[in-house]
C-alpha cells in the first residue's frame, strides 16, 4: 500500500464511502421496517427484538473467519461476491408472513454481509495513512451513518406501502456494489499469517470492544424502538421515523469533527468525552419527553458521540495493527459488535415492556456505566509509548 499516492488513497476512501453509504440506506431502512411490520401484525417487543438481531448473529457467527476468505479469494472479490449474497435475505421479506421465516431470511443476509463489513473496515485502516486515521475512519464511519439515516426517511416515503420499500431496498443495495468496481486493482493483498488467538485480542484490548458495545446496543435498540416510543408519545409514523433519522443525522454532521478532535487531542481523550455524553443523554430524553424541539436536539448530539466510539475505536486497531493482524482484530471488532446486536435488542424489549415506553434506554445506560470506568480507569496507550 506504500506505493499509492495520496489521491489513489482518498480515492479508495472515497468508492468504500460511497459503497457502504448506499448499501447502508437498505440495511438502515429495513430495521424499523421490521419493527413497524411487526408490530402492525401484532408481535411482540421480544419478538421484533429476535427478529432484528438475526441479522447480527449470523454476521457474528462469520466475522471470525473473514480475513481467511482474503487470503484466499482476494479482499475486493470477496467484498463484492458476498455484498451479492446478501440480496436474497432481504429481497424475501415481503413475501414470507411468518416470525420463523424472517429469522431464517435476517440470519443468511447477515452470514454473507460479515465478509465485506469485515473487509472494508479493514481495507480503510491499510489505505488511510496515521495522521488521517481517525479522520479516515470517521469518513467512513459518517458514510454508514448517513445511509441509516436516509434509509427510514426512504421507509417514510412508503408509508402506506411499506412492502414496496423493500424494492428499493434491493436496487440500493445493487447500485452500492458499483464503486468497488473502480477500486478493485487497489485492493491490498492480505497474507497468511499467524495471529493472536481470537478471544485473547477482546481482552487485551477492553476500552476498543467496549466502545464497540455501547456503539452497537446504542445504535440497534435505539434504531429499533424509537419509533415505538414516538408513537407512544403521539406522534405519527412518519414522525417517529424522523427520531431515528435524526440520531443517524447526529452521527453523519457530528463524525468527521469528532474525528478531527481525535487526531488533534488523541483517540482516548475523545473517547472519554464521548462516553460522557452516551451515558447522560438517555436520562436527558426521558426527562424532555413531549418536548419534540428539546428531543432532537439531544438525539442529534447522542448519536454522534455514540457512533463515534465506533469510528474512533476502528481507528484505535489501525494504529496498533497491521496486515493479517489488523484483518483478524477487525473480525473480532465486527464479531463484538454484532453480539451486542444480538444481546441488545431483546433485553432492550424486555426493557421496554418493564417500563413502557422509556425501558429500552436502560440498555444502552448500563454499557455506558461500564465503558465510561474503563476508559477512566486504563491506561491511554499512546501516553504509555511515549513513555517507554
Amino acid at each position: 500500500m506504500s506505493t499509492l499516492t495520496d489521491q489513489q488513497r482518498i480515492g479508495v476512501i472515497a468508492a468504500l464511502s460511497l459503497s457502504i453509504f448506499v448499501i447502508g440506506i437498505a440495511i438502515g431502512g429495513t430495521v424499523p421496517w421490521i419493527a413497524l411490520s411487526m408490530e402492525r401484525a401484532g408481535s411482540s417487543e421480544i419478538m421484533i427484538g429476535v427478529v432484528v438481531a438475526a441479522q447480527s448473529l449470523g454476521i457474528m457467527v462469520v466475522a471470525p473467519f473473514a480475513y481467511r476468505l482474503a487470503t484466499r479469494l482476494g479482499l475486493g472479490r470477496s467484498m463484492l461476491l458476498f455484498n451479492a449474497l446478501t440480496l436474497p435475505g432481504l429481497a424475501l421479506l415481503p413475501f414470507l408472513d411468518s416470525n420463523f421465516a424472517w429469522i431464517v431470511l435476517r440470519l443468511s443476509s447477515g452470514l454473507a454481509l460479515a465478509i465485506p463489513w469485515v473487509l472494508g473496515e479493514t481495507w480503510i485502516n491499510l489505505i488511510t495513512k496515521p495522521e488521517w486515521r481517525a479522520r479516515a475512519t470517521a469518513v467512513y464511519g459518517a458514510a454508514i451513518a448517513g445511509g441509516f439515516a436516509v434509509g427510514p426517511l426512504v421507509l417514510a416515503l412508503f408509508e402506506s406501502q411499506l412492502d414496496m420499500a423493500i424494492a428499493a431496498f434491493v436496487a440500493l443495495s445493487v447500485i452500492g456494489l458499483i464503486p468497488l468496481l473502480f477500486v478493485l486493482r487497489f485492493a491490498p493483498v492480505v497474507s497468511h499469517e499467524p495471529t493472536a488467538p481470537f478471544f485473547s485480542m477482546i481482552f487485551a484490548m477492553p476500552v476498543v470492544f467496549c466502545a464497540v458495545a455501547l456503539a452497537a446496543v446504542a445504535d440497534m435498540s435505539f434504531a429499533t424502538f424509537m419509533p415505538i416510543w414516538g408513537l407512544d408519545q403521539g406522534l405519527s409514523v412518519f414522525m417517529s421515523l424522523v427520531l431515528v433519522t435524526t440520531l443517524m443525522v447526529g452521527n453523519v454532521v457530528l463524525q468527521f469533527p469528532i474525528g478531527m478532535l481525535g487526531d488533534r487531542i488523541g483517540l482516548r481523550q475523545t473517547m472519554r468525552l464521548c462516553g460522557l455524553v452516551s451515558l447522560v443523554s438517555p436520562f436527558l430524553i426521558i426527562l424532555a419527553a413531549g418536548n419534540l424541539v428539546i428531543v432532537l436536539i439531544l438525539l442529534f448530539i447522542f448519536g454522534g458521540a455514540v457512533w463515534a466510539l465506533y469510528s474512533l475505536a476502528l481507528a484505535d486497531l489501525g494504529h496498533r495493527l497491521s496486515g493479517s493482524a489488523l484483518a483478524a482484530a477487525n473480525g473480532a471488532f465486527v464479531f463484538v459488535y454484532t453480539a451486542s446486536n444480538v444481546v441488545g435488542p431483546p433485553l432492550a424489549g424486555a426493557g421496554l415492556e418493564a417500563w413502557s415506553p422509556h425501558g429500552f434506554m436502560l440498555v444502552t445506560v448500563a454499557v455506558a456505566v461500564l465503558f465510561v470506568l474503563l476508559v477512566y480507569l486504563r491506561p491511554d496507550p499512546a501516553t504509555k509509548a511515549k513513555t517507554d
